[in-house]
């Protein structure tokens, strides 16, 4: 019988929710810092850049941490297994790593200068694309930690290396008044420095590379796997930017800052949902290889029910003290972004539930599942924010993200109740 040990799977998703909450807020509390130091346009580029670096990022890594998450979960039992498999992971994400580096650079001029008409970029994307290998390598090592329910050692990579960022983009800023460049270098150098820390962390379970010439199975496994992931990664990375991007086109940038400030508050409802993810992702990848489908139903039922509860609470808080929130942190002049705010938390409290076991599909093999209906709910998305933004602006962009949301979560939990039945 498998045994769910509650104090420990507790342990696990304080661990990652601390790792999440770091991250959060050393990204808020940088982006504030850079716009008061570099103006509009300075942090406007450094967005850009980060975004850029962000996506790319979903190919160099090739998804291959999220399978090394779901195999070293089956194989944790298995040593010489999870060897093979951290292994592939690790070189295949160099590979990865070193060829999504290679064609930013390459294209660096292209994109700065043919598409966004900014030559000052060049080389910063240039300087980004030299970290691609070691940010593909430390997503491998923090899929095999979760994998093994390390989660100490996975908030350790994690708390480290944003911080990392926070203090040395500060550093090159602020003190060595470098400007963009700088911010840029504040993101490039701690992840270098912190994939160099990651690997020591599993370098007991790497082994020489000649064992794959005649057993391939788990490198063949975690490409397969990988293909799908990066495919519904990428796609769900434009999913959640559609709106913005959107508002930006039919309307202009000071209505796209009133919606991101409704953003910055409903965003804050997934935390505690994608922490407790990074614990059921493994559980319930061990319980499908054991064959214990009926603890995986019961517990997808008392994890959604108790992180819907939470998010309503949560959401009802933000709801009552929002505008005063807004006042108190921004201006008077933010306060039309109260009304989206109400109409997306709606949304965002029904899809959290989902959030908290997000990698289902993934962790019982049906991975090509999450880029299907990634690509159905993009699809979905532009089709409500073309027909709402113009005629209601950032309120019409809410109605869309709320409306596709919810409908996301009941097809999600549609199909998972259909999966389970076969079980």
């Amino acid at each position: 019988m498998f045994n769910f040990k509650v104090s420990k799977t507790m342990k696990d998703v304080q661990w990652s929710f601390i790792s999440l909450i770091t991250a959060s807020l050393s990204h808020l509390l940088l982006r504030i810092l850079l716009g008061n130091e570099l103006g509009p346009s300075g942090l406007g580029l450094y967005t850009l850049v980060f975004t850029i670096y962000m996506f790319g990022v979903l190919f160099a890594s090739f998804g291959i941490g999220d399978a090394l998450t779901r195999y070293v979960a089956e194989f944790s039992d298995n040593t010489q297994k999870a060897k093979e498999y951290i292994t592939s992971g690790i070189i295949g994400s160099v590979f990865s790593g070193f060829l999504m580096g290679v064609l930013l650079f390459l294209l660096s001029d292209v994109i700065s200068i043919n598409i966004f008409n900014m030559p000052e970029m060049a080389n910063m994307l240039k300087i980004t694309a030299i970290c691609f290998p070691f940010i593909a390598i430390n997503k491998t090592v923090v899929g095999s930690l979760n994998g093994f329910r390390n989660m100490k050692a996975f908030a350790f990579l994690n708390i480290s290396l944003n911080m990392s960022i926070f203090f040395i983009s500060i550093l090159m800023v602020l003190y060595l008044k470098m400007g963009v460049l700088g911010a840029v270098l504040g993101f490039v150098i701690p992840t270098i420095i912190i994939c160099l820390i990651s690997i020591n962390l599993i370098r007991s379970y790497l082994v020489f590379p000649s064992i794959f010439f005649t057993q391939n199975d788990a490198y063949r496994d975690i490409l397969h796997f990988g293909f799908y992931a990066v495919l519904g990664n990428s796609i769900l990375y434009v999913y959640t930017h559609i709106d913005s991007l959107m508002i930006g086109y039919y309307l202009d940038e000071a209505e796209v800052g009133l919606y991101a400030i409704s953003v910055i508050f409903v965003q804050g409802l997934v935390l505690i949902p994608s922490a407790i993810q990074k614990v059921t992702s493994p559980i319930i990848a061990k319980a499908y290889a054991e064959k214990e489908y009926k603890f995986i139903s019961e517990l997808i039922k008392r994890i959604t029910f108790k992180v819907f509860v939470i998010s309503s609470l949560l959401s009802l808080l933000v709801a009552i003290f929002g505008k005063v929130l807004i006042m108190i942190i921004f201006e008077d002049i933010f306060l039309p972004a109260y009304l989206p705010l109400l109409i997306m938390l709606i949304g965002y409290a029904i899809y959290s539930t989902f959030i908290s076991i997000g990698s289902f599909y993934s962790s019982i093999g049906y991975v090509q599942l999450s880029y299907k209906i990634a690509l159905f709910s993009a699809i979905l998305s532009i089709m409500l924010n073309i027909i709402f933004i113009p005629r209601y602006g950032i309120v019409g962009a809410a109605i869309a993200t709320t409306t596709s949301l919810v409908t996301l979560t009941l097809l999600h939990f549609f199909i998972i109740k259909h999966l389970l039945s076969k079980m």
